[in-house]
């Protein structure tokens, strides 16, 4: 849309019908004087008025206690102008700092509240928890997330000026009186340019729509508070930024009125040719003698702005445990829930101001005109932390996630950590947020399948890289195993249960170690058992044995630990000599030792009572011995087997052996 018709033509009509007002200025913060409220805003002069209006304050001799915007729970809005005191008091208990004035010095406000820096600089005041959201007439200066900046409505930034010379202004023009090494001449006429105060959202926003930046304007033009045309317009020829929104509220009376003495000698908004165009648009007309704005001009894409409150990120996501309710009540709009800054009775407020409202008004999403940027704190280190290492122990139906803090640790500490798990399809099944001081969380009640699950460390300039899990979710399993005190030479048995909830049956394999080495396997039956025979030639001593069940397509692994004693083998000694020698000749006795399962070695004894007569070594478990000489008489003998490490020792039978 685009008009035409002249400003001056337009003001002098406003005045004649009374819709100027003459005011003196006005400031106002939290009325009356010692009043506190839940969320605390500072910053942007542009939209200061109407955000008083908002909060219930007394705005230009009109109260608005009977619009005010509040949360669900009821709480309210605390906005402090720009300008006023030099210095503010946020809470009833809270330090007095440095006014922030401007959107600039409001998102830095912000950010060091958050961060518990000093404000403005390191000889300031820390302010930890003092603001809640910044005014902003702006986008972000820094890169990031952790500040969202949530749109409240559409403003447009025009070109205020005194003498008819002005009236109507190209981008370029525009360009060449503001950059540096302007000769400050319009179609021949010399002119005066001003700018608003450094930090100022309005100065920023104009310097990028004519293609300039604080590197490339004249730095020695003269700077003004933002949006007051008393102090910037004091000669004809002067022209300087302006909010349309701010002007138009000014001029119908609704905001505390800076620029009367201005109006009062001609002051205007000149007419601009938008890129594209062939005319002149000019911001404003005027309807029923007040000033209203010209949709065109506001829509336009290089001198419409969309004006913001900026919040921190994480107070206005639902799932984190910085979560912020009432300021969610009070800012955004998502999905079925409004923002109360949205409603009906605050889009009249806003609408009063000289705004225009938008239907993604308080929308959070970044396609509909939201923005994310990161803290504004000079020489802030804005690094996230870097991953942590992560573990993950299935349970049944569940896995608990564990982790360690990342390392290095980041300038910024960690304040949380976000742990969120995903289906097979990577769909959110559950996230959660937790405090820097819990290093495991756990998710039950899961159905088997593929999960996959990412832990990131956050702190305020956002969300860290990312730690990722992926395994199968099942059910639990419990094994259980018995054994019993073996014999070498004996198979050792163990019997291995597996018990399982959910009405799923066991199947899978059984395996028995003893540390690396596997001993044996085994395959249960339907009903969850397996017995598993080991080897036969286990040492002796106490084995450590860990008995695993594999698991299977719908059940966790499981294992026990268990002993098994392997003790020596108990041996028989069978003998087998003749019943008679002369004495002049040397028998020959036969020794056989037996034990289950193994073939003894070892040495053989023959006693005559405690004396020992003949010895020998076993071979395939026997030996022959010969005797001595033996003195005519009956001899009782028996034979001993000394054992071995793996047979016990053992005494023969008593055998007689007559000597003639």
């Amino acid at each position: 849309m685009r008009r035409t018709r002249s400003t001056a033509a337009l003001v002098a009509a406003a005045v004649v019908a009374g819709g100027m007002a003459l005011a003196s200025p006005a400031y106002a913060d939290p009325t009356p004087a010692g009043t506190f409220r839940q969320l605390v805003g500072v910053g942007s002069d542009t939209t200061q008025d109407v955000l008083n209006a908002l909060a219930g304050d007394t705005v230009n001799g009109t109260s608005y206690a009977g619009t005010a915007v509040k949360s669900a729970a009821g709480a309210g809005l605390a906005s402090y102008d720009a300008i006023g005191s030099a210095t503010v008091q946020t809470r009833s208990a809270g330090p007095s700092f440095t006014r922030p004035n401007g959107s600039g010095p409001g998102r830095t406000a912000l950010s060091m509240s958050l961060t518990g820096d000093k404000f403005p600089t390191a000889t300031g005041v820390a302010i930890p928890g003092q603001v809640d959201f910044a005014r902003s007439s702006g986008g972000p200066s820094v890169s990031g997330s952790a500040l969202t900046y949530i749109p409240f409505a559409r403003d447009a930034v025009g070109v205020a000026v005194r003498g008819s010379g002005l009236d109507s202004l190209t981008v370029a023009q525009l360009h060449d009186v503001y950059a540096a090494g302007s000769t400050h001449e319009v179609n021949g006429q010399t002119v005066h340019p001003v700018l608003p105060q450094s930090g100022s959202g309005t100065r920023k926003f104009f310097l990028g729509a004519i293609g300039l930046s604080e590197s490339t304007v004249d730095t020695g033009l003269p700077t003004v508070q933002e949006n007051q045309a008393n102090d910037a317009l004091t000669q004809d020829g002067t022209l300087v930024p302006f909010s349309v929104g701010s002007w138009i509220a000014q001029s119908n009376g609704i905001a505390p009125n800076k620029s009367d003495t201005a109006f009062a000698a001609g002051a205007h908004l000149a007419a601009v040719r938008l890129p594209g165009d062939t005319g002149t648009t000019n911001p404003v007309t005027t309807v029923n003698g007040k000033l209203t704005p010209v949709a065109g001009y506001y829509e336009n894409a290089t001198f419409g702005r969309d004006v913001y409150n900026v919040v921190p990120s994480r107070a206005i996501d639902p799932t984190s445990i910085f979560f912020d309710k009432d300021l969610y009540d009070v800012f955004v709009s998502s999905g079925t829930h409004e923002a109360a800054l949205a409603s009906e009775t605050a889009e009249k407020v806003i609408a009063d101001f000289g705004f225009l409202n938008e239907s993604y008004n308080g929308s959070v999403n970044l396609a509909k005109h939201a923005k994310v940027g990161g803290l504004e704190i000079s020489g802030l280190d804005t690094s996230t932390p870097a991953k942590p290492a992560v573990a993950a122990t299935l349970g049944d139906a569940s896995v608990k996630l564990s982790w360690t803090a990342p390392s290095p640790a980041p300038a910024q500490p960690v304040t949380d950590y976000r742990v969120t798990l995903k289906d097979a399809d990577g769909g959110v099944v559950a996230t959660k947020d937790l405090p820097a001081s819990t290093t495991s969380y756990s998710f039950a009640d899961l159905a088997t399948g593929s999960y996959s699950a990412t832990v990131t460390a956050d702190n305020v300039n956002g969300t860290g890289a990312e730690a990722t899990w992926s395994g199968a979710v099942k059910y639990a399993s419990t094994t259980r195993a018995t054994t019993a005190t073996t014999a070498y030479g004996k198979a050792p048995k163990v019997a291995v249960t597996v018990t399982v909830t959910h009405g799923v049956v066991p199947g899978g394999k059984v395996t028995v170690k003893e540390g690396s080495t596997t001993l044996g396997t085994g395959t249960l039956a339907s009903t969850g058992k397996v017995t598993v025979s080991l080897s036969n030639h286990l040492k002796v001593a106490t084995h450590s044995l860990t008995v695993s069940y594999g698991g299977s397509s719908k059940l966790n692994s499981s294992s026990e630990k268990l002993s098994l004693k392997i003790t020596k083998a108990t041996p028989s000694v069978a003998t087998s000599a003749p019943a008679s020698v002369a004495h002049t000749s040397r028998a020959k006795v036969t020794v056989k030792v037996t034990a289950t399962g193994t073939t003894p070695g070892g040495t053989v004894r023959v006693y005559e009572g405690s004396r020992v007569i003949a010895t020998g070594t076993l071979s395939a478990g026997k030996v022959t011995v010969t005797l001595p000489k033996l003195s005519k008489g009956r001899h009782t003998l028996h034979a001993f087997y000394a054992g071995s490490t793996t047979v016990n020792s053992r005494n023969g039978a008593d055998f007689t052996l007559k000597s003639t």
